[in-house]
């Protein structure tokens, strides 16, 4: 087991052990994520079908997408661990490709539910817009430092990415607590306010899974403390999943409570 490929050197290369515990936490956490990636797929399946044009809806594939993404990372980091794939630039590069498009696809898929609801088609395109490009600086950050640190290029690269590292993360989960705090303001304010009040449903449902939502940013920011860098990555397929279930519940809720008369 081997570093090999472009830009590293196999003789200097350090690779971090993986220890029996280590192991048995990535068990469990990858255990976790395929729960989940098989209700999301459930999930997925049942949108899918009751979709007039699946193939031409974009929400329809954002999550299939972001399923296959999340469900690629969890088995690549996990195969890692196990000594199975070594280091490689191919390797680091992939799954840089893939967290980014996980993370694109998630956010565009609560501006999605913002949209159902929000008057304003102008106001909706600029947030996709906006949101877009901020993700996109972020990404394009990651990749500057991320990369370098692990093919191991020097240790100041490997300094500022144990920094960066978290600061992103931070950055993501505010994003996403604003989305979610401003759909909780559209549904009071087009819909509650001017006596839709059926939708209050939504509200409440809404306002206690953003608390799990936001809880998976924590959580995967935690697991930063784990000495293996790749254990660490294993919690984001699984955070993005329970963040992916929540959505299609949300799609599935809005729908419901559109067509009830009550």
């Amino acid at each position: 087991f081997q570093a090999f490929g472009p830009f590293l050197d196999p003789d200097t290369f350090e690779i971090m052990p993986t220890t029996y515990r280590a192991i048995i936490v990535a068990g469990i956490v990858f255990g976790l994520s395929m729960a989940f990636a098989i209700s999301a797929a459930y999930l997925a399946v049942q949108q899918t079908r009751n979709s007039r044009r699946p193939l031409k809806s974009i929400y329809i594939w954002m999550i299939w997408i972001e399923l296959v993404a999340c469900i690629i990372i969890a088995i690549e980091c996990l195969l890692y661990l196990l000594y199975i794939v070594p280091p490689s630039f191919y390797f680091f590069m992939s799954l840089l490709i893939l967290w980014a498009i996980q993370i694109h696809l998630l956010l565009q898929i609560i501006i999605n539910r913002i949209r159902v609801i929000l008057y304003d088609r102008t106001k909706g395109r600029a947030m996709i817009i906006s949101v877009a490009l901020f993700i996109l600086c972020l990404n394009i950050s990651v990749f500057c430092i991320w990369i370098p640190a692990r093919l191991q290029i020097s240790n100041r690269y490997i300094h500022i990415n144990n920094i960066w590292d978290r600061v992103e993360k931070v950055l993501y989960l505010l994003v996403d607590a604003c989305l979610n705090w401003y759909f909780i303001r559209i549904v009071k304010q087009n819909l509650v306010v001017n006596g839709l009040q059926k939708y209050n449903r939504l509200v409440r449902f809404n306002q206690r899974v953003i608390i799990v939502s936001l809880l998976m940013d924590v959580m995967i920011i935690g697991a930063m403390r784990f000495p293996n860098g790749f254990l660490y990555a294993m919690f984001h397929p699984l955070g993005f999943l329970v963040k992916l279930n929540i959505e299609m519940i949300m799609a599935n809720l809005i729908r419901r409570i559109a067509l009830s008369n009550h």
